[in-house]
Formats: structure tokens, sequence, C-alpha cells
């Protein structure tokens, strides 16, 4: 055998030591993918031997399987064979012969009672004999003395919630309870049923069903825990069934109440004098029998039936006066009550099942439909915080949260622009979550567990929207201002939530915050690089409009960005700007109304740093322009552009910028202090610098 082989099929073998010393002395991973191979090797080759053990043996299964066919037909004829000898046994055993002669009156009546009662008991056992031949499984029915059959037929079991069939059954109705039987498809000798189940009838209730649709003849049996539907062959057999439960039922309860009077009667009176000559002291007094309300005995039943029929609050309120019977109940001198700890322990079951069918009610599952929506947990939820049950309550409407939050979310399908897709996303995904928000705080009003629980939900469901939203919007290739009115957009309505006490703004920034500084970086390279592009074909000429109409639409155009132009209005049509200088105005006013609405503490930096290098670009064009002597007749034309941009464009800048945040930009202030030489015409190049007269200084 492969040592590898051997090592893994030792009982010391530790899957995790094994791999943590191959990380360890593995040097590559060439070398862990060879031992990978080896591994995979040795598994194929062991999947192939146990096929061929398994067709080795193939034929010996067969033949053994047939030998236990036979043999478990030989033990059924014994088994057979030994119920008929006990029952001539017992017949022997009640027949004597007398000796000498009796009086022939008194013997007679005393033998047809004998008889008659051997009759009733013969037949009895007769009947249990031949359900015991006709059903696998069931060689007890003798053992109860008492037991006797009242009805039986055959059934048609139905699923309870689809209707749908499932089996063919065959009902056995005894006086103490209903044994059930399913139908023996491989029979073998006098066989026909298999048994299934016994229900004690203490722990039985019927329902009937009224016949609706497709389901006619149908009655519920309903045992705790399970509700089964069967359907009869016919009406008066349905009939003949529930008439006789009801028999059953009727005798069962007078001959429990028949011992309980006699358990009464028998017991010593409490009011009896110990003085009393006719009590003994000494002799041993039977234990007192404590009785309980009728309503507590039967309330198991009927939590049971509460149940089946989905009638929880009846059951909720009878395990509460149950509850409370309990809180509120001594024993009589100390004595231990079985019957209460007995009824208790019922209860208890009952309202487990009660909590277990409640939490059902919540669990998401692939078919379950969710058209009811948050409105339909409402009960459910009510009911568990009544049952003190809030935490598991929380946790499953949470979940139910988050399973109609994705399928609300896959409704909505990317058609047209991103800008409309993370409109209908984030409307959905917000309005899902006021809504939700609403039915938690309805059903947990004063939780502080739930809450918390509540919040971090919220922040997960938050966080898979950013990541969503992230990889839909934040692509290449994709515009700044595409960018603002999406983040806009999701900021809105994250806002909504704050009129329920909850702000994830916070959270949704953070979310944003290292793809937004990356597009506004992009940005302000794309418009630094524009700005070059331009100032290489700028010529230096006023703007030439054409017409006064065109003349008008531009103001109109420069007007809406609250750059006023009319002071630089020459002639019909002319404009003492460049179309360098205009299409820059433009330019950056965008980029600064952009970067303005995703301004937050974070990114004050970057949005400065970007402004910052935007106008320096164009303002070291202006100045370059004014160091070229080849154009010193624009110099003064060039002047009046510098002044335009450092004092009329950055001076609206700075003012959207401080009704914005609250203060003046520091690099737009930076920038008008580095280059106001510009509007005196000054430049670097062409400044009086003072010479020194001798080189100390160097």
């Amino acid at each position: 055998m492969d040592p590898t082989l051997k090592l893994f099929v030792s009982p010391e073998f530790n899957s995790d030591k094994y791999v943590r010393e191959l990380s360890q002395n593995c040097i590559g991973g060439p070398e862990l993918v060879r031992l990978r191979n080896k591994v995979q090797t040795l598994s194929e080759d062991t999947s192939g031997q146990l096929k061929k053990n398994v067709y080795q043996n193939y034929i010996q299964f067969i033949e053994t399987a047939k030998e236990i066919s036979h043999l478990e037909s030989e033990m059924y004829q014994l088994s057979h064979l030994l119920s008929e000898q006990r029952s001539l046994l017992t017949s022997l055993s009640n027949t004597t012969i007398l000796g000498e002669e009796a009086p022939v009156s008194v013997e007679l009546v005393v033998n047809k009672e004998s008889n008659k009662k051997q009759v009733e008991e013969n037949t009895r056992r007769d009947k249990l004999t031949t359900i015991m031949e006709n059903v696998e499984g069931c060689g007890n029915l003798v053992d109860v003395p008492t037991r006797m059959l009242m009805h039986e037929g055959d059934l048609l079991e139905l699923d309870p919630i689809e209707n749908n069939p499932i089996k063919r059954v065959h009902g056995y109705l005894f006086n103490d309870g209903l044994m059930l039987a399913a139908w023996n498809s491989n029979r073998r000798g006098p066989i026909r049923y298999k048994f299934e189940a016994m229900y004690d009838l203490g722990s039985l209730a019927v329902v009937n069903v009224r016949d609706l649709g497709s389901i006619k003849y149908a009655f519920k049996l309903l045992a705790f825990p399970d509700t089964r539907l069967f359907q009869s062959t016919s009406t008066s057999s349905k009939k003949e069934w529930l008439e006789k439960f009801d028999q059953v039922k009727k005798a069962r309860l007078n001959q429990d109440s028949g011992k309980r009077e006699s358990i009464v009667e028998k017991s010593p009176s409490r009011t009896i004098s110990i003085d009393s000559p006719n009590l003994n002291p000494f002799d041993e007094m039977e234990e007192d029998v404590i009785l309980h309300p009728h309503w507590l005995v039967e309330s198991p039943e009927e939590l049971d039936v509460f149940i089946a029929q989905r009638h929880f609050e009846d059951a909720l309120s009878t395990l509460h006066k149950a509850n409370e019977y309990f809180s509120k109940y001594v024993p009589p001198n100390g004595q231990v009550d079985h019957t209460f700890t007995e009824i208790k322990n019922k209860i208890q079951q009952r309202q487990l099942t009660l909590t277990e069918v409640l939490m059902k009610e919540l669990e998401v599952s692939p078919d379950k439909s969710l058209q009811g929506g948050l409105r339909a947990a409402r009960r459910a939820v009510r009911l568990l915080n009544q049952l003190e049950r809030s935490t598991q309550a929380c946790t499953l409407f949470l979940k139910l949260c988050s399973s109609m939050m994705r399928t609300q979310c896959k409704r909505v399908k990317r058609e047209g622009s991103a800008t409309v897709y993370i409109q209908h996303l984030s409307s959905v995904v917000f309005t899902n979550m006021c809504h939700m928000t609403e039915e938690f705080l309805r059903a947990f009003p004063n939780s502080p567990s739930c809450s918390s629980a509540f919040i971090v939900w919220a922040s997960k469901e938050l966080n898979i929207f950013t990541t969503h939203f992230i990889k839909q919007v934040f692509i290449t290739q994709t515009s700044l201002s595409t960018f603002t009115e999406c983040v806009v957009l999701a900021r809105s309505q994250c806002e909504r939530l704050c009129g329920y006490g909850i702000d994830f703004c916070y959270q949704l920034d953070g979310a944003f915050r290292t793809p937004l500084t990356k597009a506004i970086r992009e940005a302000r390279d794309k418009v630094t690089d524009a700005v070059k592009l331009r100032s290489m074909e700028d010529n230096w000429i006023p703007t030439n409009l054409k017409s006064k109409s065109g003349l008008a639409r531009c103001l109109q155009e420069y007007i809406k960005m609250d750059l006023i132009l009319e002071n630089y209005v020459t002639g019909d049509c002319w404009l003492q700007l460049t179309q360098n200088t205009l299409s820059f105005s433009k330019l950056f006013l965008t980029l600064l109304d952009d970067c303005l609405k995703l301004q937050t503490a974070e990114l004050l930096y970057t949005i400065d740093e970007t402004l910052f290098e935007v106008l320096d670009a164009q303002v070291k064009h202006i100045a370059q322009s004014l160091r070229n002597e080849k154009q010193n007749e624009q110099r003064h034309f060039m002047i009046k552009n510098a002044d335009f941009v450092l004092t009329v464009l950055v001076g609206l800048a700075q003012r959207k910028y401080n009704n914005a945040v609250g203060f003046d930009s520091t690099s737009l202030a930076r920038v008008v202090k580095e280059n106001t030489a510009l509007l005196h015409g000054v430049t670097p190049t062409n400044r009086q610098i003072p010479k020194y007269s001798s080189n100390e200084y160097l």
C-alpha cells in the first residue's frame, strides 16, 4: 500500500495538521501541485477499487437479500403458529373437568355466563390475531387485555397543505387508540399491510373537513405534533368513521370519570376527626386525590386543535391561563402531585410546538411566497413576542426583510443610463428600508437588543447597496457629472432614514470616499489636459458671436452660471474675452459645482487640490503668453482676460465655495495671491530684479 494512503487511513490522521505541515515543508507552487495530483490519483484508484469490490459481491448481495426475504416469511409463519398455540393453551387452561356433582341450576347459570365471556374473549382475540396476520410489525396488539376492535376501513391520505394524494392506508379503530397501516407493495403470504403508527386515544382529535373542490369525504386527525388529512370512499363511510370516533371518545371519557369517582369514594374524608372510633390512626391511609379544573385537564387537547386550525390567539390565551394557574397552584400538605406535573409537561410541549409553528411562519424558503410582505408577518411576530421569544422573532424578521430586499432589487433592470438605473435602485432600496423600519418599530417598540440587531442589519444592507453601486457607476469613461448626479441621488434617498432616527449618511460617504477621490483626480487630469491643449490653439483675439441673437444666447448661458459678461461686450456681437477663456470658465464652474455637490470633510483636501491645479494651469498659460514678445500688441487684451479669470471668475468661485462649505477656499486665494502681478502685466521674466555689485551673495 502506498505510504501516503496508509497515512490517510490511519486513525490518528489529522487533516489540518497534515495541510499545515505541507505548507511549511513544500517549497513553491509546483511541489504543492504535484502532491495534489498524487492525492487525486489515490482518490481515483480507491474509488475504482471500491467499484470493483461492489461488482464482485453484487451477486452475493442479491442471494443474501433473497435468503433474508425467505427467512422473514418463515418468521411470520412461525409467529402465526405461536399465536394459534397460545390461543389453544389459553382455552385449555380455562377448561375444567368436575370430579364431583354440583347443583345443576347454579352450574348451568355460571357455565352460561362463563361461556359467554369466553366466546367474547375468543372473538376479541381472533379479531386481533387476524389483524396481526394481515399487518406486518404489530405483534403486541394482544398484550392489552381490554383492547377491542371498533371499526376499520380503507382511507386515502392527502397532503394537508397541497391536498395532493400521498398513499393508501388502512385504519383500525380500537377502544384505546387508532392504528394506521400502509399498503404493502411487496406482499408475502397473508400480509397485506405494514404497520405505520399507533395513536393513543387521549392525544387524538378528529376534525370534520367540508367538501370543497376535489376534497370530498375528508376529515383531519390531530395527533400531537402531527396533522394528517384522510379521505374516505363515500359520504356514508366518512359518517361512520366520525360516529365511531365519537362513540369511542365518549366511552373513554365515561370510563375515566368512573375511575375518578371510584377513587374519590374510596379516599377517606378530610373532615373525619382523628378521635373517631372508626378510624385507626395506625391504619395505612390512602393518598388523597387532588382534582384539577376540567379546562386544565382538557387544555393539551384543546391546544392541539387550536394549533392545527391555526387559531394561534386562542392557543396563546389558553397557555397564559394555564401558566397563571401553575404559578398560583400550591399542592396541599406538601405532597407530590403527579397529575399536575404531567399536565404541566404537556402544556410546555404544546408551547414549544406553538413556538415552532410561529417561527416557521417567518422562515424564508424557496417555495414560500413573499406576496403578503411584512404585513403577513405581523401576527407571528406579535405572538412570538408574547411568548417571550423576541430574539428569535427579530432574527427571523430581519431574514425575511433581507429576502424581500433581494427580490425587490432583482426586479430593477439595468436599462438606459446609469443615472436612471441608480435613481430606480436607490428609490427601491431606501423605500423598502423605510417601510421595514416602520414595521420593526411597530413589532419591537421597546427592545434595545432587537434595535441593535436592526442597526447591524441595516448597515449590512447598506454595504451591499454601496458595493453594487460602485460596481455599476464607478467605471471608466464615466464623467464626473454622472458620478455626482448618482451620488446625490443616493444621499437624498439615504437621508429619508434620518426621519426614523437612523443616520447612515456617514457610512454612505465613507463607502464612496475612495472611488470619489479617484474620480475627482481623474477629472482634474482631464480638465488640465484640456486646458493645455486649448492653450496651444489660443490666438488671443476677441470672440465674435456673429449676431446679436448669438450674443444674447451666450450672455444668457453664462448668466445661468452666475457670470455677468455685459461689461465685456463691444460692438454688436463681440466679447473682449477669448474663446479659450470662455470655454475654461464654463469648464471650471462645472467642475466646481460637481465638486461642491460631492464635498464632505474628508474630500475637501482633494477638492481644493483639484481647483488649484486646474486654475493654476490656465493662469500659467496667460503668464506664458505675456512673456511671449511676439504678442506684445495683445498684452492689454491678455491682461483683461487675466483680470477676468483672477477677479470675476475666482470671485464667483469663492462665493459658491463659501455658500457650500462655510468659508473661503485657501487654494483659490493662493492662486490669486501668487499671480496678482499679472494684472499689471508683470511676469517672472520682466520683473525688475536688483543687481549686486559683488559676488559675495552668490
